[in-house]
């Protein structure tokens, strides 16, 4: 019999799992470069930034079990702390007077956006993750709804409904993809720490995780702060995208986008995260070219309006009937087996196959009868 102390733990997310998805993000941004498309590379990099959200909402939701709808609320803290580092000041003096911060560079601001949006989800969190199931996620809504509020009402920091203007943009897919290789990798790296694998447990079995000792509070607690670091990251990088925004910009829409990327791909697997978050910005990206109206094989396609938001709505619903757990099934890439990709077209045969036997056998029954009649 084996010495337990001698048993080696598997790592939740292999190594080779981390190279495999650094090289696919890699290979997008650089395929698009290479490409020359302006508007595809302003695609990309706005995909990429999604992504290192998605990444951030992996670690927290993926890991706890805890759903949360208000990591939006972490991207506008990062937003509007790299704006007010990074607007210059004759435009910060003319229309922010009350906005604080000297200018710095591209890098400091994206690390402060990311701590301070690390510094508001540890203080809340030491509240809101004391709560379960359908209260956590109300909190964390109420949360976003709360940033959402004090965003839109102080004119002279946020520049209200109005939003903030002058900030440059700097971000572009080759300048975004350091951070979204750090991201990757400090999920990886916090996958293979003893805290992940008794957050797993408690996510698995909160009782029985209690039971033997696990303070599920500041299990909760942790991976909820590095979530917020890695939101808050992708918040300034936004920001730096986008140039000019206002609280809009972090409220719903975002929200249920990032959901929606991370339930396609597998909310408890990082290789969901990632593939789902690529899978779903190439999708709206091609939705929005086909909803400005096209021309294919000389048949004009007309303009219709609210395609993105309908499309991405029935991938998502054909997802939640076809793959419940999403298109990686909530395993790691390199680990999932050819097989499972083809589970779902294999149930759909299966079916049809039971239905035509089903009716075979009714059809002889029927047979039988009307011969014994």
């Amino acid at each position: 019999m084996p010495n337990p102390t001698s048993i080696k733990r598997q790592p939740l997310v292999p190594l080779t799992t981390l190279v495999a998805l650094c090289a696919i993000v890699t290979i997008a941004v650089y395929g698009s470069v290479a490409l020359g498309n302006d508007s595809l590379n302003r695609a990309v990099a706005l995909g990429m930034v999604s992504l290192i959200a998605v990444v951030g909402l992996h670690v927290f939701i993926g890991n706890s079990g805890v759903a949360s709808f208000g990591h939006a609320a972490f991207l506008a803290i990062g937003g509007y702390v790299t704006a007010a580092v990074r607007v210059p000041a004759a435009t910060k003096q003319a229309m922010l007077p009350d906005l604080p911060g000297p200018q710095t560079t591209p890098f400091l601001a994206v690390l402060l956006g990311g701590l301070a949006a690390a510094v508001v989800a540890f203080t809340v969190g030491l509240v809101l993750m004391r709560l379960n199931g359908l209260a956590a996620g109300l909190s964390t809504f109420a949360l976003l709804s709360i940033v959402y509020v004090i965003a839109s009402n102080t004119r002279k920091v946020t520049g209200g409904v109005s939003g903030v203007f002058g900030v440059p943009q700097t971000t572009n897919s080759l300048t975004v993809l350091p951070w979204v290789l750090f991201s990757i990798l400090v999920a990886w790296a916090f996958a293979q720490t003893r805290l992940c694998l008794r957050l797993r447990a408690s996510r698995e079995d909160e009782v029985a995780a209690r039971s033997i000792g696990i303070d599920v509070l500041w299990e909760r607690l942790g991976a909820f702060t590095l979530s917020a670091f890695l939101t808050g990251i992708s918040g300034s990088l936004m920001a730096m995208y986008l140039g000019s925004f206002n609280p809009d910009a972090f409220y719903l829409s975002i929200t249920l986008i990032m959901l929606a990327m991370l339930v396609v791909g597998g909310v408890t697997s990082l290789s969901g995260a990632v593939l789902g978050a690529i899978f779903v910005s190439a999708l709206r990206e091609l939705l929005r070219m086909v909803e400005r109206g096209v021309e294919v094989g000389g048949v004009a396609i007309p303009r219709f309006e609210g395609l993105q938001q309908l499309g991405t709505a029935v991938v998502l619903l054909l997802v939640l009937l076809l793959r419940p757990r999403g298109l990686t099934e909530g395993r790691e890439i390199l680990h999932m087996g050819t097989s499972s990709l083809w589970r779902p077209v294999r149930g759909l045969v299966r079916r049809r196959d039971d239905a035509a036997s089903r009716h075979a056998d009714e059809t002889r029954s029927n047979s039988d009868a009307e011969a014994k009649a």
